[in-house]
């Protein structure tokens, strides 16, 4: 299969995903020596639109993000051509090599570093995020491959989708550390990608390096499992999930006691309760003797 433009043809070599509307292949410049490959992304034209155009258009001006090369129609398809790397990856080089902390530390590092050189869409941030589609050399290079098979749905996609994805890829790497919960600033730093409280490439550059610096150098044996702040960070959940349970049978219990005494509170006598000698500093009589005071006073008996 040949894939042509005005000034090059692509010959296709793989098919290697595809959707309802959209295809992805991997194919080569038939005019360059060194076949250098590329991924081409083909879209049925039924389902492109004009703020999808615009968008491309917009990123090809992009000087920064060099990993889209070039976009064109044909045979009723928009194509979009993107670099292709055949490297390992990020999957196969964590499961297949016994990577280390400081090289598993670099590898993210340069991770998050390319992010930010490229300063990504965030569509293309987002679907590049897979520990499939991230590439690593043999040096900790890092290239990204591209999943576009909603590229349709573009403007969807925001930059907390990518923060979270690239949560799952740093949870991959470091999945042995974060089950023995061995490194806090780390767990923290995963914690902030999923809730939105990272708003840029370089607040995740910044807040990582903080944390290259304190492990890389060191061994598994130096990570202590279960550290004092993981466990002053369980105690406060387990305190508070405690207090939680007591707290409401109170409530309740209050609850309960305030609508019993309002009920009684309907069904009371009106009057001067007997028990009650005083209110204050003023004597309270009951009824019955306040009565004998007043007859004494008519006929004269109290009168002088």
């Amino acid at each position: 299969m040949i894939i042509r433009n005005l000034a090059k043809k692509y010959m296709v070599t793989q098919e290697y995903m595809s959707g309802e509307n959209v295809r992805q292949y991997i194919c080569y410049d038939t005019s360059e020596p060194k076949k250098r490959r590329y991924c081409v992304v083909c879209q049925e034209i039924s389902s492109v639109n004009g703020d999808e155009i615009r968008f491309l258009m917009e990123q090809l001006k992009n000087e920064s993000f060099t990993d889209l090369v070039d976009f064109f129609t044909g045979d009723g398809c928009l194509y979009i051509l993107l670099n292709y790397y055949e490297k390992s990856s990020l999957r196969q080089k964590i499961s297949s090599e016994k990577c280390g902390i400081s090289e598993r530390l670099e590898i993210v590092r340069n991770l998050l570093e390319r992010i930010l050189i490229l300063n990504m869409p965030y569509y293309f941030f987002n679907s590049a995020m897979d520990i499939d589609f991230i590439k690593v050399t043999s040096s900790y290079e890092i290239y990204f491959t591209y999943n576009c098979l909603d590229i349709s749905e573009f403007d969807s996609v925001g930059f907390q989708d990518g923060a979270k994805s690239m949560a799952d890829v740093i949870e991959y790497v470091f999945s042995e550390e974060i089950r023995l919960r061995s490194m806090p600033e780390l767990f923290a730093f995963i914690y902030d990608l999923r809730h939105g409280a990272l708003n840029s490439y370089l607040d995740f550059y910044e807040k990582y390096w903080n944390i290259y610096q304190i492990y890389f150098g060191k061994r598994y044996e130096d990570l202590t499992p279960e550290s004092f702040k993981f466990k002053l960070w369980d105690f406060i959940k387990k305190a508070g999930s405690f207090l939680k349970k007591l707290i409401k049978p109170a409530l309740l219990l209050l609850a309960v006691g305030y609508l019993v005494m309002s009920v009684a509170g309907l069904f009371a006598q009106p009057g001067v309760n007997e028990n009650f000698k005083t209110i204050g500093t003023v004597n309270v009589e009951s009824s019955d003797k306040n009565k004998d005071t007043e007859e004494n006073y008519v006929t004269g008996s109290g009168v002088e």
